[in-house]
């Protein structure tokens, strides 16, 4: 009941924080974030219907910041739970894009029913060779448009009509950029 009265992602954060408390561990107050995008973070009964157990899996994606972490997670899940489904592997590149787009101080992301538009700080858009980025951009998808405005890149993303969900094709997005400043 209290999980689905403040949500997941709420839910974990007070339960990690008040672990610390408990082994005497100084927790900063931090403001509240909501995720940059909006996809589906429930786990269905179907796959898993324990609630504990529901907890420990979102813990588990939560740890998720590389491809190897995302393919280890989904290995350990199937493993342990069998093949997990689409959303579920949706929830966890959602993660994955997450931890990419903090990493980068990607904070702005607009989401509407027709686009995904990422928005790359001054300092970042200042450090990336724009013309490399719209080819590399325009080999994971050839609609992906980039536009420069107010010294900041904007990637925009259609959403509809593609052949897999655009949680992919954002997560290539930001690994293209994130392998372009390592």
């Amino acid at each position: 009941g209290y999980v689905d009265s403040v949500g997941m992602e709420l839910y974990m954060k007070l339960s990690d924080e008040e672990m610390l408390r408990l082994k005497g561990v100084e927790v900063k107050e931090e403001e509240n974030k909501e995720p940059l995008i909006n996809v589906e973070t429930h786990i269905n009964d179907t796959y898993v219907s324990d609630e504990e157990i529901k907890i420990e899996i979102h813990q588990i994606i939560n740890t998720i910041d590389s491809l190897d972490s995302l393919l280890n997670v989904k290995e350990e899940l199937e493993d342990r739970f069998g093949k997990i489904s689409e959303e579920l592997e949706i929830y966890m590149y959602e993660e994955w894009f997450e931890k990419l787009a903090e990493k980068l101080h990607i904070t702005n992301v607009k989401q509407s029913d027709r686009f995904l538009e990422i928005e790359l700080p001054e300092e970042l858009s200042n450090n990336i060779k724009g013309d490399k980025l719209m080819i590399k951009c325009f080999q994971i998808h050839e609609k992906i448009n980039l536009k420069y405005f107010n010294k900041r890149i904007k990637i925009i993303l259609p959403i509809t009509n593609l052949e897999r969900h655009f949680i992919f094709y954002a997560v290539d997005i930001l690994n293209v950029i994130n392998n372009d400043i390592d």
